[in-house]
């Protein structure tokens, strides 16, 4: 009879010692997934503040080049609007006085079609980069998952 206690007493202890041990191991499993969850968002936000980083950096380059080409622009219309004027004063008839409004009719409209063009090619640029950063997000986001779930089946597959 004391026996048969001592062994019942031994297998309790037995069991309560392997439902120790599983709890345990679920408890690691759950704080390696929580470690795998915050690491992906660490990663995740890091990217997105290196996305948003080039974005703005490539915003401020397209606008630098967008006044740049500006500035360009406006100098070589006043050069071009000086020589004009040089011309015209040597010449004084009513068709060259024509021929001056003609050109600074075209002028405008280059100038508006030049400005167009700067806007034009700025935002380009600017969905060109946001393209980028949204695949490379995407690109990023399945890579995190996939070592997310790779890392997950691990400790499972160990367990068992």
């Amino acid at each position: 009879m004391a026996k048969m206690k001592a062994d019942t007493e031994e297998a309790g202890q037995k069991r309560e010692q392997a439902l120790r041990k599983e709890k345990a191991d679920a408890d690691e499993a759950t704080r390696k997934r929580e470690q795998l969850y915050m690491e992906h968002e660490l990663k995740r936000q890091k990217v997105m503040v290196e996305a948003n980083t080039t974005l703005q950096q490539e915003r401020v380059k397209a606008d630098v080049h967008r006044k740049v080409a500006h500035m360009e622009a406006l100098e070589r219309r006043e050069t071009e609007f000086r020589q004009q004027q040089e011309k015209e004063r040597e010449q004084a008839s009513d068709a060259q006085l024509k021929l001056r409004e003609l050109a600074a009719q075209e002028l405008k409209e280059r100038v508006h079609l030049e400005r167009e063009l700067v806007r034009q090619q700025q935002q380009n640029v600017i969905l060109q980069k946001q393209r980028e950063v949204n695949r490379l997000e995407a690109q990023v986001d399945r890579h995190l998952f996939q070592q997310a779930q790779d890392n997950l089946a691990k400790p499972i597959s160990k367990a068992t």
